[in-house]
């Protein structure tokens, strides 16, 4: 017997109960289950349904438009998609309905089932899908990972993004989650780094009363994402004990709210992003191997901005666009000192830093259209570059990658010494999280010092 009929044998019983239309489709779209409450509505005998191809039954159909069809050839996952439907009497119905894949003891997919309700008015447009984010660039890297965030966001597999601070690893995931089945869900985000270790656990999964002294009945970020997305950025802070947890949600859908012997259903689409690359941060403890391999099945990594100067006149100008008329409406343009100064700085802080630096060099700019004097951030390590002096910069040839590495890595080791070695104090004056400059110096050959 295959798996689809042996499904639908074990749940006929429960579903013929429901008032609510229910049918599933094999993984070639032919009907194997039709409830009662879909043949009342559609005034039709099940027994003429089974076994025929959904376009067979509803002609009109278009494969595209067909939400059983896209389960099995694109393996989405829908939730309240509406659509009118005429019903056995000719009058029409506002029907929404819900369809996912169903998945076999392989992993492949056996079939889809479709659940669906009728309402007394067309939804209103109060649950527009998110937007998609706009991501900027027109290095080939970056476009390739944006054509890859598109083809991830289609379906409902976890993405684990990888990039440097201030490279917009959040905006990837919002793009994800616009393109997704889920875009009228909400998609919650949570920095991992900025949570308190003992209060993580509870933000994520809840709490009940009596869990601790004080615990309420709260719900956490796993239950308010219901239906969407929720984005863990720097999943490489989350401590190593509570990975475990979230790779219980990976592998079978549920979890534990603290204090809670009832484990409870997740249906929420997962992304993480984290600002070390993967296997470091598995060499250095950060990070689950297990959880990697889990998170790892759609792979993003965002360029530094360092690494895509190209990029870096068209998002500043990008920036002026954006910014101006609130900081400097006199400005339109840039000039080409200024954009030769940008082009020329290192960018540790990437788009986040270059945005900040157009922002300020708008308001404290006074000399007329053009925006022609670059006030950038003395506190940074791209101020630090620009200001060292000709006989203290590092000698070299060769690529600009390579030349640009030497000079980063003298100022790092200057900073360091300043600093008496001491990490958190360095990190801080080159304004950077530990954890990035850690890797940093790791991938400079620093990590000895």
């Amino acid at each position: 017997m295959e798996e689809i009929q042996w499904l639908v044998l074990s749940m006929k019983e429960l579903l013929d109960t429901l008032n609510q239309p229910v049918t599933m489709v094999d993984r070639s779209g032919h009907f194997v289950y039709y409830n009662r409450a879909s043949a009342r509505m559609d005034g039709v005998d099940p027994a003429n349904i089974l076994g025929r191809h959904i376009l067979d039954v509803s002609p009109w159909l278009k494969t595209e438009d067909s939400t059983l069809l896209r389960c099995l050839s694109q393996h989405s996952r829908f939730v309240d998609h509406y659509q009118a439907y005429h019903g056995s009497d000719g009058r029409q119905l506002h029907y929404l309905h819900s369809a996912m894949p169903l998945f076999g003891r392989s992993g492949d997919v056996i079939g889809a089932i479709e659940i669906g309700r009728t309402v007394d008015n067309q939804p209103s447009d109060n649950n527009d899908p998110s937007p998609v984010p706009d991501i900027v660039g027109h290095d080939a890297r970056l476009r390739l990972q944006i054509d890859a965030i598109d083809i991830y966001g289609h379906s409902e597999l976890p993405v684990l993004i990888y990039g440097e601070t201030g490279t917009g690893k959040e905006l990837f995931a919002r793009r994800a989650h616009a393109k997704s089945p889920r875009a009228r869900a909400p998609m919650l985000c949570l920095n991992c780094a900025a949570i308190p270790e003992n209060l993580l656990e509870s933000t994520l999964f809840g709490t009940t009363r009596g869990a601790f002294t004080g615990a309420e009945n709260k719900k956490g970020l796993f239950a308010l994402a219901d239906g969407g997305t929720l984005f863990l950025d720097e999943i490489n802070s989350m401590p190593i004990a509570l990975q475990s947890k979230l790779l219980r949600v990976l592998q079978d859908g549920s979890f534990q709210p603290l204090g809670s012997q009832q484990p409870l259903r997740a249906n929420v689409r997962l992304i993480a992003a984290l600002n070390q690359r993967p296997l470091d941060a598995i060499a250095a403890g950060r990070l689950r191997e297990d959880l990697y391999y889990r998170l790892n099945v759609g792979y993003i990594f965002i360029p530094p901005l360092r690494e895509r100067r190209g990029d870096i006149a068209l998002l500043a100008r990008r920036f002026v666009d954006k910014h101006a008329a609130s900081l400097n409406p006199a400005v339109t343009t840039l000039s080409d000192a200024a954009i030769a100064t940008l082009e020329a700085q290192a960018w540790p802080g990437n788009v986040r830093e270059l945005e900040n630096v157009i922002r300020r060099s708008l308001l404290l700019d006074k000399s007329g259209s053009t925006l022609d004097a670059i006030a950038l951030m003395h506190d940074s390590a791209s101020a630090a570059v620009a200001a060292l002096p000709p006989d203290t910069a590092p000698a070299g040839s060769g690529p600009l990658k390579a030349r640009l590495a030497a000079q980063e890595r003298h100022i790092i080791s200057q900073v360091l010494a300043a600093n008496g070695n001491r990490l958190a104090a360095t990190a801080r004056e080159l304004g950077l999280p530990r954890t990035t400059l850690i890797s940093r110096m790791a991938r400079l050959g620093l990590a000895d010092i």
